[in-house]
């Protein structure tokens, strides 16, 4: 057979995976850069099961039903959280004017019947008969209260967690390198939400981030959050507002005082000067000693207090996009990380520290064993190291690449993970004895013969990995606990191989036979 005049460096192929392979290595270890005291993990997460840490499993209490009442829907929603003392949400469901409700509290079937009892209302029968009631949320209220879950995570700088949700009530989180009890104090228990003014320094000193620490020498106490503010609003508020011509909309958290917080709020810019200079007295908001937000008050709003207090205020944050996503995320501070519903453990779990290190040690010596292995086992078969290293070096890269995936998307790896990474070396080393076996049968002939064998080798390859793609898809896509891991790194392994590092090798099998 003819070989090519462009050689391997010249083959396109081979140039892919080389760059591919150095762009792995580069995000796991070069950009963005590591933790310092990385060391060879570089930018690559590990689950709780490979470093430790604490799970758990809960349940949003919620129910949605539909009522029939002599009363309108308004005045529905009203009776029930009179009398539940829960929020309740109202939904509708149709152009008729039916409404489904949505209480965020934990209410048995029996307990509603008798509750409506009292407006001459009953639960609502679906087309089959059956009672239109049961334990569920709305996504948005799922999706609600797994945002307030992750801020309250990012609070801390826990970077290991992963959040699944299961349906539309339940929830599983993975905390990497946490305590089971401060896992449960985390999802449990709202934060300490307190208010500061600047009493020293100019503006610009207090930026996000800064802890009480920093900034407790230029700043006073104002008021906490449980003792002053009466409500917060569910969403943003915009408002359009012009600047040299052009019009802007400008993103806040609305929120309103009490008497005793609108009072102090009055009393603290006054006493120290902010409603006359407002620019360096700005108000700082802390939750649990971190500062989420810091801003001048503004100069009507400052005019305004020098007549009286002000109870509905709005915590500007900005413009866009962006602006809009900070205001969310303000909201969720104002009500001091309370979630939207209450929140039942039924289930949690603890990997300690030294036994997630034996894991991950356990799991590295799986790997590198099951690599060694295999290619043990094509030496014995072909006895020519032309071939062997080719395919040990084409499965290694195949190792590096998925590893800069999970690097790229910040995946967790986990124990289901490297056995994903496991089954990825077994799938590729079928398919790269099925093109090596091609090339062999021939011997040596023509350039067009010799793609011929390698295209058939191919095709079989491809029917593979399909269907392989294919029952991975179905974990990967229902999200069934750690599975789900396992079933994404074989989809992404099995796709590099037959897209990148099988091309190559044939290349290579071709430029040495």
């Amino acid at each position: 057979m003819k070989k090519s005049g462009k050689g391997l460096l010249g083959d396109i192929r081979v140039i892919a995976l080389i760059l591919c392979v150095l762009a792995a290595l580069f995000v796991v270890y070069v950009y963005p850069p590591p933790p310092v005291n990385a060391g060879i993990n570089g930018n690559l997460r590990y689950g709780l099961d490979l470093v430790g840490g604490s799970s758990l499993q809960l349940k949003l209490n919620g129910t949605i039903v539909t009522i029939n009442a002599p009363i309108n829907a308004t005045a529905v929603q009203e009776y029930l959280e009179e009398e539940l003392d829960a929020e309740v949400i109202m939904l509708k469901t149709d152009e008729g004017g039916t409404y489904e409700y949505e209480i965020r509290e934990s209410v048995t079937k029996e307990r509603l019947s008798e509750v409506l009892k009292g407006i001459n209302g009953s639960i609502a029968k679906r087309p089959n008969g059956e009672d239109f009631f049961e334990e569920s949320l709305t996504p948005a209220t799922r999706d609600e209260t797994r945002r307030i879950i992750e801020t309250k995570i990012n609070m801390l700088g826990l970077a290991s967690t992963t959040i699944r949700t299961v349906g539309n009530n339940l929830m599983v989180i993975d905390l990497a390198g946490i305590d089971i009890k401060t896992a449960k104090d985390l999802v449990g228990k709202p934060g300490k939400f307190e208010i500061r003014i600047q009493t020293n320094g100019t503006e610009g000193e207090i930026e996000k981030g800064q802890r009480l620490a920093e900034i407790g020498n230029i700043t006073a106490h104002v008021m906490y959050g449980s003792e002053g503010i009466e409500s917060v609003g569910t969403t943003p508020t915009s408002e359009t507002r012009k600047w040299q011509g052009k019009e802007y909309e400008e993103w806040g958290a609305p929120f309103a005082l009490n008497e005793e917080g609108a009072v102090a709020l009055r009393n603290a810019a006054i006493e120290y000067g902010a409603i006359d200079s407002p620019a360096n007295h700005e108000l700082a908001m802390l939750l649990d000693d971190v500062v989420v937000y810091s801003a001048p008050i503004a100069e009507d709003a400052c005019e305004k207090l020098k007549e009286g207090v002000i109870y509905v205020w709005t915590a500007n944050t900005g413009t866009g996009e962006e602006g809009k996503e900070e205001a969310r995320e303000l909201i969720i501070h104002l009500k001091a990380g309370a979630l939207p519903v209450n929140v039942e453990i039924i289930g949690s779990g603890e990997v300690p520290a030294y036994l997630g290190a034996k894991f991950k040690e356990g799991a590295l010596i799986a790997g590198l064993l099951a690599l060694i292995s295999v290619t043990g086992v094509v030496s014995l078969r072909y006895r020519e190291k032309k071939i062997v290293l080719p395919m040990f070096f084409a499965l290694f890269s195949e190792v590096i690449l998925i590893l800069g995936f999970a690097a790229v998307i910040r995946w967790q790896l986990d124990l289901p993970s490297i056995a994903g990474i496991i089954a990825v070396i077994g799938t590729g080393v079928d398919q790269l004895v099925i093109i090596t076996d091609e090339v062999l049968s021939g011997g040596r002939s023509s350039a067009t013969m010799y793609r011929k064998r390698v295209s058939f080798a191919f095709g079989i390859i491809f029917i593979s990995a399909t269907t392989t793609i294919v029952a991975m898809l179905a974990l990967a896509l229902m999200a069934l606990g750690t599975l789900r891991g396992f079933a994404i790194v074989t989809i992404v392994g099995l796709l590099f191989g037959i897209f990148i590092t099988r091309p190559a090798y044939a290349r290579v099998i071709e430029e040495i036979m």
